[in-house]
């Protein structure tokens, strides 16, 4: 029998758990005073919504993939950062707390995501976009197809993917405190472990949290991609990948060798920051976005 790997009850732990989620999200986008749209497009994992604000001022479009547990609702900080100069578009991943399908990938398949992201792009828009990869995110955007045609460069933020994330027993303490009881307590001292020393997580961030971990079934960590897709990526578009200087989950140590073995590309740190660089750090990623060159057409 041919396994589907995708889950039909999604991610909410009972019936009627989505809908403080879907309330959370749809209230901060409502009262967000920023001009901005939100479409649906079906994929092979289900309707997807997508946050659309900001202009081009000569530069390609963006596409932002947040990372696990996180949407387009709570990225509105970093749109705000970014839309002055780019044209931002989030979809929120399906399988993830938001707007989208809440079918989640068996283990987060690689494949499907990838596979995911190759349908969306066409219709999200008609040029190349830089794909700007979180965490999860970025190993999304890696497991996708290279098309220069739709893709104008990669900004790998805290990825994961290119290595596995470090299970210390700290984060597993912490993490499993969390699920196990999601008070606003367990929050805080979990993003407080992921994010750098002396930076205070934010109520509305805090609240999501415990949020989604009273009403949601969180996917496992995400573990690195195989090492030919991720190689395909090389010498293809303009890639940047950087991560926190006090990034636990995946620290400048770790990914500096592989980073340059696998992609081709220098590492770069994002000083002071953890793993949460576009909360902690939305200044450092526009200015890597902007550092990316432009994409060299094929001469004939």
């Amino acid at each position: 029998m041919k396994r589907i790997p995708v889950a039909t009850h999604g991610i909410y732990r009972e019936r009627g758990d989505s809908v403080p989620v879907r309330r959370t999200c749809r209230d901060r986008l409502q009262g967000w005073p920023v001009p901005h749209s939100l479409e649906r497009i079906d994929t092979s994992l289900g309707a997807t919504t997508v946050l659309t604000a900001g202009i081009s001022i000569g530069r390609p479009p963006v596409v932002m993939l947040p990372g696990a547990g996180l949407n387009a609702a709570m990225s509105l900080a970093t749109v705000c950062t970014l839309r002055t100069e780019h044209r931002i578009l989030i979809p929120d991943l399906p399988g993830e707390p938001g707007l989208s399908s809440s079918r989640r990938p068996h283990h987060h398949l690689p494949e499907a995501y990838g596979s995911w992201l190759d349908e969306l792009l066409p219709q999200l828009c008609a040029e190349p976009v830089v794909v700007l990869g979180h965490s999860l995110g970025a190993a999304i955007a890696l497991a996708s197809t290279p098309d220069k045609t739709r893709v104008a460069g990669l900004v790998l933020v805290n990825p994961a993917g290119i290595v596995p994330i470090k299970r210390t027993l700290e984060v597993t303490r912490l993490r499993t405190k969390w699920l196990l009881d999601p008070s606003f307590e367990h929050s805080e001292q979990l993003l407080s472990y992921l994010m750098a020393p002396g930076f205070l997580p934010d109520m509305s961030l805090v609240s999501w949290y415990s949020m989604i971990s009273e009403h949601c079934s969180p996917g496992r960590l995400p573990s690195a991609l195989p090492a030919r897709p991720i190689r395909r990526w090389a010498g293809q578009v303009p890639i940047v990948v950087a991560t926190g200087e006090h990034d636990r989950l995946i620290h400048p140590d770790r990914l500096r060798g592989p980073a340059r073995a696998l992609l081709g590309v220098d590492m770069r740190t994002i000083a002071r920051c953890g793993h949460l660089a576009l909360r902690e750090a939305a200044d450092a990623v526009a200015e890597l976005i902007s550092s990316l060159p432009p994409l060299q057409k094929d001469t004939e």
